[in-house]
C-alpha cells in the first residue's frame, strides 16, 4: 500500500472539554441508546478522531462485546470521503456480491462474498436479514472485507459490528448494537418473599430447650429443619 496513509483528526483540550460535557447529555436522553456517560464519551472520541461528527460517531459506531466497532455502512462512508480513496466498484448477482476497492497510491484488491459463504457461517436464518435481503447483506459482508485490506487505516483499524455477530439491517446498520444498562429492580418492581427463620433469632425468642424439643430433641442442622422448627413453635 506504500507510505501514503490516511490521518486520523488529533484531538485537542477544547475538543475533549465539549465531549466531556455533552456526553451526560447523549446518555440521559436515551435517544442514542449508550449505556453509561463515559461510553457516549469513547463513542465520541472514536469518531472524531476518524474524520465524524460527534452525533454522527453514534450512527457509524457501535460497542459489541466491550469494544468499539464500526458498522459496514459506516465503514464505507468513511472510505469514500477519505483523499486516500481512488474507487470504490460492486459488482452483484442475486448469489453473489464482488467488491473492487483501490487507493489513490494505486494498490487495489478485489473480494466476492456468496450466499454459500454466508450459509457456511450460520448466518442464513429464518426470517433474518440474509433470508429476506439477500443482496443487500452480501454487499455489506464483501464491502467490509474489501475495507479491512485496502483501507484500514481509514477505518482506524476497528473490527466491523458484523464481525462480532452483529445483526445487520438491509441498509448497512446494526441491529440491537447497544449494550443495555442494567438497573436494580426498585422495592416495588420485585415480590417480597418472607425472610427465612434464622436459628439464632429463635433461640432467642424461645429458648434452647423449646427449639430443640421442637426438633425431636437435637440441634437444627439444616434450613428446613429451621424452618419445620420455626413453624411448630410459631404455632403452639
Amino acid at each position: 500500500m506504500g507510505n501514503e496513509l490516511a490521518t486520523t483528526r488529533q484531538l485537542t483540550p477544547q475538543q475533549w472539554d465539549m465531549i466531556t460535557a455533552i456526553a451526560p447529555t447523549m446518555h440521559t436522553a436515551h435517544y442514542f441508546g449508550v449505556a453509561s456517560p463515559e461510553q457516549a464519551a469513547a463513542i465520541m472520541l472514536k469518531g472524531y478522531e476518524l474524520g465524524l461528527s460527534l452525533t454522527s460517531s453514534f450512527e457509524f459506531v457501535q460497542v459489541i462485546q466491550g469494544k468499539p466497532t464500526l458498522s459496514p455502512r459506516g465503514a464505507l462512508a468513511l472510505i469514500l470521503q477519505s483523499p486516500a480513496c481512488a474507487g470504490v466498484k460492486i459488482e452483484e448477482t442475486p448469489d453473489s456480491c464482488t467488491v473492487t476497492m483501490k487507493r489513490s497510491n494505486g494498490f487495489e484488491y478485489t473480494t466476492t462474498f456468496t450466499l454459500d459463504d454466508a450459509r457456511r457461517a450460520g448466518l442464513v436464518k429464518p426470517d433474518s436479514g440474509w433470508e429476506k435481503y439477500p443482496a443487500n447483506m452480501l454487499r455489506w459482508r464483501a464491502v467490509g472485507y474489501c475495507a479491512d485490506v485496502v483501507f484500514p487505516d481509514v477505518i482506524g483499524g476497528m473490527k466491523r459490528a458484523d464481525e462480532f455477530g452483529a445483526d445487520l439491517t438491509p441498509a448497512g446498520d446494526v441491529v440491537d448494537a447497544w449494550v443495555t444498562e442494567i438497573k436494580p429492580p426498585s422495592p416495588t418492581d420485585t415480590p417480597t418473599e418472607p425472610a427465612l427463620p434464622d436459628l439464632s433469632d429463635l433461640v432467642t425468642q424461645y429458648g434452647a430447650d423449646a427449639v430443640m424439643a421442637a426438633n425431636d430433641g437435637q440441634i437444627p442442622a439444616t434450613a428446613e429443619d429451621v424452618a419445620r422448627v420455626a413453624e411448630v413453635l410459631n404455632g403452639a
